[in-house]
This record gives C-alpha cells, sequence and structure tokens, in this order.
C-alpha cells in the first residue's frame, strides 16, 4: 500500500508540474526576508501596432492569502491562511496624447504551484475596465466590466485543459522551467493575453516551450498561436527575467532590481533613496 501510495504522489506531481518546477516557488531563503522582488525594466510596449518606449514594473511577493475570500487578510496568521507568491505587471503606456495605465496582477499556491487567481485593472483615457478569474478545482469563474458595447458585464466559467496556462503567467512560468532536464522542447495548452480593455475569449492552444543555456543565461522561446516570445534569463537562480521580446514587437529590458519592501518607500524622494542604495541590488 505504501509503495502505491508513492505511485500516486509521484503521478500527482507529475501531472502538476510537468516541466515546470515549483522549487524557485518554494525557495524559502529567497522569498522568506518579506521583501518584493521589485524588477524595473525599460520598455517599448505595442500599441496600435506600434512600440512606445515607457517602463514597466514587475513586483513579485510572497504573502498570506485567505483561500475563501482570495485576498489578502489582515490577520496574516489565520489558521486558514495559504501561501502565494503575487506578480504584478504594472503598465505606463504613453499613446499621443492620451495613456494606457495597467496592472495585472497573477497568485500562484506556494504548495502546489496552481494558480488560484488573476485580475486586471485597465483604464486608457477612454474608459475604466476590471476583469478577474478565480480558481475552482479545473476550471475559473471569469468576470468582466468594461465600458465596450455589448460587453459591459458578464460572468462565465473558463475550463483549465490538462497543461493548460494563460499567457500573462509567462513572465514566472519561464523561470520556473526545470533546467536539469535535457533542453528538449514540449507543449502546454495556452491561451492569450488578458492585459486589454474588452472581454476576453479565452481559446486554449498548443503551444512549444524550449530553452538553450549559455555560461551566463538562459534563452527561453514560446512558440504560440501568434507568433515566437523569447525571454532572456539569468543562467543562475533565481533566473532573473533580463530581457522579454514577445511575438508583438513589444520589448522589455531590465535595468534595475531590487529586492526591497517597497511598501515602506512611500515618502518624496523615497524612489531616489530605493534606488541608490546599494544594498538593495540585487546582483547584475
Amino acid at each position: 500500500m505504501f509503495r502505491s501510495l508513492q505511485l500516486v504522489a509521484f503521478f500527482v506531481a507529475a501531472n502538476a508540474f510537468g516541466q515546470f518546477t515549483p522549487a524557485l516557488l518554494q525557495n524559502n531563503s529567497y522569498w522568506g526576508d518579506g521583501k518584493a522582488e521589485f524588477n524595473i525594466y525599460e520598455g517599448q510596449i505595442a500599441r496600435y501596432g506600434v512600440p512606445r518606449q515607457c517602463e514597466v514594473l514587475h513586483i513579485l511577493v510572497r504573502e498570506p492569502f485567505d483561500p475563501k475570500q482570495l485576498v489578502k487578510p489582515d490577520n496574516p496568521e489565520q489558521p486558514e491562511a495559504v501561501a502565494v507568491l503575487k506578480l504584478n505587471q504594472i503598465l505606463h503606456v504613453p499613446t499621443g496624447l492620451y495613456v494606457y495605465q495597467q496592472m495585472h496582477s497573477n497568485f500562484w499556491r506556494v504548495d502546489n504551484a496552481q494558480l488560484l487567481k488573476f485580475s486586471l485593472t485597465s483604464n486608457d483615457s477612454c474608459g475604466n475596465t476590471f476583469k478577474e478569474a478565480r480558481r475552482s478545482a479545473d476550471q475559473f469563474s471569469y468576470e468582466y466590466h468594461t465600458y465596450w458595447d455589448g460587453m459591459a458585464d458578464g460572468k462565465e466559467n473558463v475550463a483549465l485543459p490538462a497543461n493548460g496556462y494563460f499567457y500573462d503567467e509567462l513572465p514566472w512560468l519561464v523561470r520556473t522551467l526545470d533546467f536539469s532536464k535535457p533542453a528538449t522542447g514540449f507543449e502546454v495548452q495556452l491561451a492569450g493575453s488578458t492585459i486589454n480593455s474588452k472581454k476576453d475569449t479565452f481559446a486554449f492552444k498548443p503551444a512549444k516551450i524550449s530553452f538553450t543555456s549559455t555560461e551566463k543565461f538562459i534563452d527561453v522561446d514560446v512558440q504560440h498561436a501568434a507568433g515566437i516570445d523569447h525571454f532572456i534569463l539569468d543562467r543562475d537562480g533565481p533566473h532573473l527575467l533580463r530581457e522579454w521580446t514577445a511575438a508583438d514587437g513589444s520589448h522589455l529590458k531590465l535595468k534595475r532590481n531590487l529586492k526591497v519592501d517597497y511598501w515602506n518607500y512611500n515618502k518624496p524622494g523615497d524612489r531616489e533613496r530605493a534606488l541608490n542604495d546599494p544594498m538593495l541590488r540585487q546582483p547584475d
């Protein structure tokens, strides 16, 4: 019976993680210091088919999560709380006279690496949009509120296929590839990005992920229905995302990486203070 339980555990783990590994997600020495990974990217984000010069933030932090409300609890020690890793992708993209301001948030459980929830706020100087998806077993309850005719409000279920992921998980997922395995391509089912102001139609389509390693970097290609996204990571852990070239022509290049309790840097001049503090910088 013990041997049977071992086999069941093995197949559950293999199904959950596949070519990905939870090692970085569960690395307490890296995430357990109570600080966030604060990544500032020089960006060129495509809007209306034209790359726009801007700055993009990727903020990753481990925090407690209420599994019923799917929010951070006021009492982090409450017995029901689970640990999650949160990724906020924050975009401030000028488009001529006006600007796009968007934030997408992902929340992955630390114990099993499952995506529990994602949400988006989008303001493009024309109107406000809010979208959220919450996990229940192998599907997500997706709710949207937009300013577009015919898609003002709604709610629907999105079935998650085996080995299914969302495009906006990629900047984290590529860092969790099992680089100890042979660098052969493997296939996942990938849905498109939800970083836009309209209702999404999630269609999971085959995508192939492959990587090559050099002395200092790991190059990851994700070939999907819309083209190829190329990621450059540090060869050594925590495999920081150095560059990202997206299929739509968008491009991010890391210009500053901090490990910092950024919520305590909210006074005038604190940005400069943080950027100039060598103790907050991670090695290049």
